[in-house]
């Protein structure tokens, strides 16, 4: 099944009434949201809060962490 994103204004009783109809026909039925997928950056301020970070003295200490 295809899906399709609307926009529109919901206050227009004639484009609410569209929709409706629309919806009655077999076949075409509402989405369910999806989850937006979260950034690089948003994921690592995550990975931050949640403590899942790697503390390092130096950078060579860094490279013997990422490399064991």
């Amino acid at each position: 099944m295809e899906t399709i994103t609307l926009q529109y204004d919901a206050t227009n009783p004639a484009l609410k009434g569209l929709i409706a109809a629309l919806l009655k026909l077999d076949g075409i039925s509402k989405a369910k949201p999806t989850k937006k997928k979260k950034s690089g950056l948003d994921e690592a301020i995550d990975d931050f809060k949640k403590g899942r970070t790697v503390k390092c003295k130096d950078f060579a200490d860094y490279m013997e962490k990422i490399n064991a």
